[in-house]
């Protein structure tokens, strides 16, 4: 029976991440603000976990290969959120971090993403809620034991 649950819920994150990056771009005001893909996000919320990452270390985190996180990179770049370094100690290692506007675009994104989770979960029942907030803790802490 797990084997079936845990498709089921595999299937449905794509459909919820969807929903959720639909939802915010609906949300934007004025058009204006850059469009940053799913990935691109993921990848500036890993990022803002430290101050400052190596990509080789980024690379393993998100589990993309050097090659797809440098184009990544440069896009986050141009678009002006995150900043790229040599290391003071090792000149050969390649260092990331979110400048001023990068972190200014995560702490707006997590604000949306709170609004739009309440949207989505606005029709369910407090005792829905209230499940539905206890099983993703549940979730949460057996997959840390796992992954």
């Amino acid at each position: 029976m797990l084997a079936k649950e845990w498709n089921d819920f595999l299937n449905l994150i794509p459909r919820l991440r969807k929903r959720m990056h639909e939802t915010a771009k609906h949300n934007r005001d004025g058009g204006s603000k850059a469009h940053f893909t799913p990935a691109q996000m993921d990848t500036l919320y890993t990022i803002a976990t430290r101050p400052e990452w190596r990509m080789s270390d980024l690379s393993e985190r998100l589990q993309v290969s050097a090659g797809s996180l440098t184009t990544m990179v440069n896009r986050l770049i141009e678009a002006g959120v995150v900043d790229r370094s040599r290391s003071q100690l090792d000149r050969r290692v390649v260092m990331v971090r979110l400048n001023e506007a990068g972190e200014a675009l995560v702490r707006a994104n997590r604000q949306q993403f709170m609004l739009n989770l309440e949207q989505m979960t606005a029709d369910l029942s407090t005792e829905d809620q209230a499940r539905l907030s206890d099983a993703m803790g549940i979730v949460v802490d057996i997959l840390r034991k796992i992954v």
